[in-house]
C-alpha cells in the first residue's frame, strides 16, 4: 500500500510582515511542518506499520525544506519527495493542489493521500478538496477516526463535524484531511535523526511534472489585507464587597444589552 502526506512548512509563528505587493514576508522565521500536517504523517505512519508498503512525505518548496522532510522520514515514513522550482514561489491553494496532483500521478500507485485539516498560515482548508478534483478522486474530510483502511479495497472513517459524527466509506484511491483529535504525533529518537540526517530526497521541478506556466498562475488575486480593529481596552467593575460587585456588572451587562 502506498500513502503520500502532503506536508506544507509554515512560519512556527505569527510575527510576519507584509510587502508593498500584499505578500507575506517570513523572512528570518522558522518554518516548520504544519500542525495538522503532522497529524496526517502520523495517521499514515500508523496505516503503514499495519498494512506494509510506503508511506512518501511529499512537500513543494525550496532546498531548504529538506530538513523538514529529513524529520518526516525520522518520524517514520519510507520515503520523501520534494517538489521545488521557482516557479513555484508563488503558488496559490488551487495551484499548489496542481502541482501536487501532478506529481502524484507521476508517482501512479498511490492509494491514499492523507492531509492536515488546513494550513495555520492560510487557513484556507481548500488543499484537500482540491486536490480531491484534481485527480477524480472521493474526498473524506475532517476525519477524526479511520475505523477501516482495506489495501486496494475501501476505507472507513468518523468524520468530526461541529453537532454530528458521520460514519462514511469510499473505495481507494481516495483523498483524506484529518484533524487533530485523530491521534498523538511521535518524536523522532536521537538515533532516527541522525540516521537521516545526510538523505537527499528527489527533487521534481515543473518540466518534470509537465506543468506549464498557465497550470501555476493563481486563481485568485489578493486585492487587500485588512487587520481586524483593535479590541477596546476591558473594564475593572470596583465596589465595596464582592455583591456590589455583581450588582454593578449586571447594571453594565443590561446596559450593554448582553443580557
Amino acid at each position: 500500500m502506498h500513502i503520500v502526506v502532503c506536508l506544507k512548512q509554515v512560519p512556527r509563528d505569527n510575527s510576519v510582515k507584509i510587502r508593498p505587493d500584499l505578500t507575506i514576508d517570513a523572512e528570518g522565521i522558522e518554518k516548520i511542518i504544519n500542525l495538522f500536517d503532522e497529524y496526517a504523517l502520523e495517521e499514515g505512519i500508523r496505516w503503514n506499520e499495519q498494512h506494509g508498503g510506503k508511506v512518501t512525505a511529499l512537500s513543494i518548496g525550496t532546498s531548504e525544506w529538506v530538513e523538514q522532510l529529513r524529520r518526516a522520514l525520522a518520524m517514520g515514513a519510507t520515503d520523501a519527495l520534494l517538489l521545488s522550482d521557482p516557479a513555484f514561489a508563488q503558488l496559490d491553494t488551487i495551484a499548489a493542489a496542481r502541482v501536487a496532483a501532478a506529481a502524484i500521478r507521476k508517482l501512479g500507485d498511490v492509494d491514499l493521500v492523507i492531509t492536515g485539516r488546513n494550513s495555520t498560515d492560510d487557513e484556507s482548508g481548500a488543499f484537500a478538496p482540491a486536490l480531491a478534483r484534481l485527480l477524480g478522486w472521493p474526498q473524506l474530510t475532517y476525519v477524526g477516526k479511520v475505523l477501516e483502511l482495506q489495501p486496494g479495497g475501501t476505507v472507513k472513517v468518523e468524520r468530526h463535524l461541529e453537532s454530528v459524527i458521520e460514519t462514511v466509506a469510499c473505495r481507494l484511491p481516495a483523498v483524506m484531511s484529518v484533524i487533530k483529535d485523530i491521534n498523538e504525533p511521535r518524536y523522532p529518537s536521537l538515533l532516527k535523526i541522525k540516521r537521516v540526517a545526510k538523505v537527499e530526497p528527489p527533487v521534481w521541478t515543473a518540466a518534470d511534472l509537465g506543468l506549464s506556466t498557465a497550470d501555476l498562475t493563481p486563481a485568485a488575486q489578493l486585492a487587500e489585507r485588512v487587520p481586524p480593529p483593535p479590541r477596546p481596552k476591558g473594564e475593572m467593575i470596583d465596589g465595596p464587597d464582592a455583591a456590589a460587585k455583581v450588582r454593578k456588572l449586571v447594571d453594565k451587562l443590561l446596559e450593554y444589552q448582553v443580557i
